[in-house]
């Protein structure tokens, strides 16, 4: 498949990698949508909003940059993009904020790059960075509590009546 700028191939393990980067991106709302619901601050909102904003718009510039400077095709952080919102399932005015924060991103790189400058790829190589960074500590930061078990305190009681018996007992 042609690029965007001419005749160079986007090679298949590059597409391996933009998908890759693409899910360890989405790990933490993955894993933090069941907990964020449960633990949102006073304002309704999750507590990572900031960090998923964050997210959201170097999602929006990776969109613009990746095929700009033909790392990967057009798309890619666009359907992350639609997995994102899926899995958040953010009321209307919180997704509103959501798309509107890619998109800005999207568009304040269109207008000022309209090829891959060096400076447009160390912005790439930054946002890539960051990115990893960022979802490193969410999916660190707001893992979801595991609940424990119910049955689990009912077998814990006759584990310590089975170690008291056996520090009452006579020393043989």
């Amino acid at each position: 498949m042609p690029s965007r700028h001419g005749a160079v191939m986007i090679s298949n393990s590059n597409r391996i990698r933009a998908v890759s980067f693409a899910g360890l991106c989405l790990l933490p709302m993955l894993m933090g949508s069941a907990h964020a619901q449960s633990a949102q601050s006073g304002d309704g909102l999750p507590p990572y909003e900031n960090e998923l904003l964050r997210l959201v718009s170097i999602m929006g510039s990776l969109e613009f940059l990746h095929p700009l400077c033909e790392r990967h095709p057009r798309g890619v952080w666009r359907d992350q993009m639609a997995n994102l919102l899926e899995a958040e399932e953010p009321t209307p005015g919180r997704r509103a904020r959501i798309m509107a924060t890619y998109n800005k991103a999207f568009a304040v790189l269109e207008q000022v790059h309209n090829t891959c400058t060096p400076a447009a790829q160390t912005i790439l190589r930054r946002y890539e960075t960051e990115a990893v960074e960022l979802t490193r500590v969410m999916a660190t930061k707001y893992r979801p509590v595991q609940p424990i078990p119910a049955d689990a305190d009912a077998e814990n009681p006759a584990d310590d009546s089975s170690a008291e018996a056996a520090d009452t007992a006579a020393p043989q």
